[in-house]
Parts: C-alpha cells; sequence; structure tokens
C-alpha cells in the first residue's frame, strides 16, 4: 500500500482520480491494482512531520509514503518544498517528496476551457505554462475571478469544483503541461509496478 500524506482536502479530493488513473493503467498493463490511500494530515512541523512519516512506514502493509505539499504560500520553489520534505524524512528511501508548483489547482489549469465552459465564461487562460502561474497571484486566485465573472456569479470551492472538473479527464492532459505533476504521477506509477509516462 502506498499513502499519500497531504496538505488539505483539495489534495484528498485528487486521490479519487489518481486512483481511477492509476487502476485504469493496471488492467491495460495487466497489472493488479495499485493501493492507494490519502491522508489529509499533513503538517509542515518538522518534528511532528518526521513522527507521523516513521509511524506511517512503520505499519507493514505500507511499502512507501509519498509527501504533496503547494509550494504556495510556505516555499519559494517545489525543489525548496521536496528539499524540506526530504531532510525531515531523514532521507528515508521508502519517502518520496512531492510539491505543487504553486498549488495543486495549477494541475486542473490544462482544463481551462472545459472550466470555462462549465461556468458559461470566455476568458484566456492565466498562462501558457500552468506550474508557473505564480505565488503572487496562485492559480486558486485566477479559478475564483473566473467563478465570479459568471452569471449568477459562483463561488469556486476548491473540494468541489477539483472533483467536477476533473471527473471523466485523462490526467495524462495535465502531465503534459505540468512537470511537476508528470514527476509525482511516475512516482505512483513507477511504485505500483506500472510503466511511467
Amino acid at each position: 500500500m502506498i499513502v499519500l500524506l497531504v496538505e488539505g482536502e483539495t489534495e484528498t479530493v485528487l486521490k479519487e482520480h489518481l486512483k481511477q488513473f492509476l487502476d485504469e493503467r493496471a488492467a491495460a498493463e495487466g497489472q493488479p491494482k495499485v493501493a492507494l490511500r490519502a491522508k489529509d494530515i499533513m503538517t509542515l512541523s518538522a518534528e511532528r512531520l518526521c513522527r507521523r512519516i516513521a509511524l506511517e512506514l512503520g505499519d507493514p502493509q505500507v511499502t512507501a509514503v509519498i509527501g504533496l505539499v503547494d509550494v504556495y504560500p510556505n516555499f519559494s520553489s517545489a525543489r525548496e518544498a521536496k528539499d524540506f520534505l526530504r531532510q525531515t524524512a531523514g532521507g528515508n528511501p521508502r519517502f518520496y517528496p512531492h510539491a505543487a508548483q504553486y498549488e495543486v489547482e495549477a494541475w486542473i489549469l490544462p482544463y481551462w476551457k472545459d472550466i470555462c465552459r462549465r461556468v458559461g465564461v470566455q476568458r484566456a487562460a492565466p498562462g501558457q505554462n500552468p506550474e508557473q502561474v505564480n505565488r503572487l497571484r496562485p492559480p486558486s486566485h485566477h479559478l475564483a475571478d473566473l467563478y465570479q465573472l459568471a452569471r449568477p456569479r459562483k463561488k469556486y470551492v476548491k473540494t468541489i469544483e477539483m472533483a467536477a472538473i476533473l471527473r471523466g479527464k485523462d490526467l495524462i492532459i495535465a502531465a503534459e503541461q505540468c512537470p511537476e505533476f508528470k514527476s509525482f504521477l511516475n512516482t505512483l506509477l513507477e511504485l505500483g509496478g506500472l510503466k511511467p509516462l
């Protein structure tokens, strides 16, 4: 079993889509399904996180733990966030650090046209590269602004909207535009004994 330690509810919602992606890949390759469990308990307290990682890895059913954090607002880059996670885990080889640059919402920006159709508003995407939509105005702010343009106005509720936007979507589309997401998916695939992207 792979345990995914995440920062918040948005990343927990992402887990459902990750599991579906992994199950489809496993079926296509004739491999068993990957056991994946997400826990919304990520903390940026190094001491508490270190204990949590050790506790998860102490479970004999757990083969690996993946930590996933947003870069925004606590880090300047994905590299810095991953270095923090790696150091906190004490270099344990069964722990895999990952970061969403700058937020996990960057990974739904590749579906911008679908999002616009969903809210009934046409607006240019906030940038060519979703993971470069920066910390000064992160992806969730662009999404909130887009939803406010709808008539009647809509509120961007991260957990509800992420689930709806990703429903039925091919995650490879996002992976092709988001290197950090592709790296994250490849870790999941490789840990599950599946071919990387």
